[in-house]
């Protein structure tokens, strides 16, 4: 009986398809992952490319190819966090990961360095609701 309440207590997602809820949301959050991990990449060595083959550094600059980032790293995040959240309920996870979506999407308009700030707030964010959903009483 007591096993019961912990269970229970840990999250507000059905225990008997509680498997296929984490599966999800996992698969979710590592491509958030793998998606803010190429944005940060590519906002790294973009500087790089422009000074050695310069060619390929302006292509590489281009607006579409942020956008185009932005356009699949925004909406994965939202699914993400709040499938994350009605999970585990934890706010603060929810805000990291608007935080880093809202660096992502100001970083369109300025400099880098706020996009891969937000690219790496966006994957410690993913990193963390991946673990949250994982209840240790499943």
């Amino acid at each position: 009986m007591d096993e019961v309440k912990s269970v229970e207590a840990c999250c507000e997602v059905d225990h008997s398809q509680h498997q296929d809820f984490v599966e999800q949301t996992d698969r979710w959050d590592k491509l958030g992952i793998t998606l803010s991990g190429l944005c940060a990449i590519h906002c790294l060595l973009t500087p790089i490319f422009a000074l050695a083959v310069p060619a390929l550094g302006s292509a590489f600059e281009q607006p579409w190819v942020h956008v185009t980032m932005a356009f699949f790293i925004l909406p994965i995040g939202v699914f993400a966090f709040y499938s994350g959240y009605v999970h585990h309920k934890k706010m603060f996870l929810v805000a990291l990961g608007i935080t880093g979506l809202m660096l992502v999407s100001f970083g369109l308009f300025t400099h880098d360095l706020i996009t891969i700030a937000g690219s790496a707030c966006l994957i410690f964010a993913h990193i963390l609701n991946r673990r949250a959903c994982h209840c240790e009483t499943h």
